[in-house]
């Protein structure tokens, strides 16, 4: 139980990181994220922290500690859900401008 609560803090900080790296890159250079790296980096963390927080509601409850990683983890994945919507969004309303 230690292992893997060790685990997931190891993984949930760095990912937390990749997700704030997301909402600068979306907001000061988009471009970068229409790469292919910058495409697969966003899905990627997306679906690990999907992962990631299920692991937490699942394996680890009642902790201090893990609570607030869990609703960090779930608020920077969440955040990165929506700005990935707001791009489809933004890409299809200026695709169908003449």
């Amino acid at each position: 139980m230690i292992i893997l609560r060790l685990i997931s803090v190891i993984i949930t900080i760095p990912l937390v990181a990749i997700h704030f790296a997301i909402l600068y890159f979306w907001v000061f250079d988009w471009r970068k994220l229409v790469t292919q790296v910058g495409l697969i980096s966003w899905i990627a963390s997306i679906i690990l922290g999907i992962l990631v927080y299920f692991a937490y509601q699942k394996f680890i409850r009642n902790q201090k500690f893990t609570v607030f990683s869990r609703k960090v983890l779930f608020s920077s994945t969440l955040m990165t859900i929506v700005l990935a919507v707001l791009t489809l969004v933004i890409e299809v309303i200026t695709r169908s401008m003449p």
